[in-house]
């Protein structure tokens, strides 16, 4: 099995992949290659790629490569599901807390070097609040573990009722979504990008939500209509919006979000950790040892479903 790799792997994670079988070797011609291991293939690049059986994804997030000549293909597509829910529930609670906890004003403070304790006039707590994950997979149960920690009440939300290892205070499906915004105090998404998810909060639903309510999002910036999001900031339909991922990134300069006091800004950073690569080429291995028996190989993404 001929790899090709397009990913900056330190030499020890290829000799770990090329010491799962002497049938395997890394080739740098694309036209050769069995095996895809990286971010992607463009159009031309899936073309040019005749021998091509298998991608396997360093991303978890697999929008960009549900292009029509990959999902009529019989190229089986897997992610890297599972590297990020840790690091990314971490950050969910980073911003909540630099919000709760009023340390975006205290760090503007230090930046200007004023003891500006008189503009924090007030700071709130977790305890006892309610949580509604949107995307109650991987990663959301994840945060919904985190969130019990802090006496959280947690409601999940998913499309199917399935593959749940942290069960959630109540777990709902994409069709009981205005209970889930009608009771939370905290609205985390953390949804992938698929054609039924593109927008998938819009005006209508902010209009739902309590008016105090605390949003975060650190899935996709598509999943939500930003100017839908912004005019619900400007008109105080929420409480602030804490955000990783934009519906154009770099966010541009024209955007109001960055001006506005009741958001805070991460550069879309949330699933970055020092233990990346380990995850992603352990993912890469337990997939290997059972190609091309699909049936064993675990992130299989359903090509018409996006996910």
């Amino acid at each position: 099995m001929k790899i090709y790799v397009r990913y900056p792997l330190k030499k020890e994670y290829i000799n770990k992949i090329l010491a799962l079988s002497q049938n395997v070797e890394i080739t740098d011609n694309i036209e050769e290659a069995d095996i895809f291991f990286g971010w992607g293939l463009n159009k031309e690049e899936f073309k040019k790629a005749k021998s091509l059986k298998w991608i396997q994804l360093t991303s978890a997030g697999v929008d960009h490569m549900l292009y029509d000549d990959i999902i009529n293909s019989d190229v089986i597509l897997t992610s890297a599901s599972g590297v990020h829910p840790k690091s990314i529930a971490e950050h969910v609670f980073g911003l909540i807390l630099s919000w709760t906890r009023r340390i975006n004003v205290a760090i503007k403070g230090k930046i200007e070097k004023r003891w500006n304790k008189d503009e924090i006039e007030w700071c709130d707590e977790l305890t006892g609040k309610t949580m509604g994950i949107i995307g109650y997979g991987n990663i959301g149960q994840e945060i919904g573990r985190i969130a019990k920690c802090f006496d959280i009440r947690v409601i999940g939300l998913k499309k199917k009722k399935e593959n749940i290892k942290i069960q959630p205070d109540e777990l709902l499906t994409f069709q009981d979504l205005d209970k889930l915004l009608n009771d939370s105090d905290i609205i985390v998404i953390v949804l992938p990008l698929t054609k039924e998810t593109e927008n998938f909060i819009s005006e209508e639903e902010f209009n739902k939500m309590k008016n105090n309510v605390i949003f975060v999002n650190v899935g996709r910036g598509r999943t939500v209509d930003e100017k839908a999001l912004i005019k619900a900031l400007q008109e105080n339909k929420i409480q602030c919006a804490l955000l990783d991922v934009f519906y154009n990134e770099p966010l541009p300069n024209d955007s109001p979000l960055w001006d506005m006091e009741n958001v805070i800004i991460t550069p879309h950073i949330a699933g970055m950790t020092p233990y990346y690569d380990e995850r992603v080429v352990e993912i890469f291995l337990k997939n290997l040892k059972e190609y091309p028996n699909v049936e064993r190989m675990i992130n299989v993404v359903d090509k018409e479903a996006g996910y």
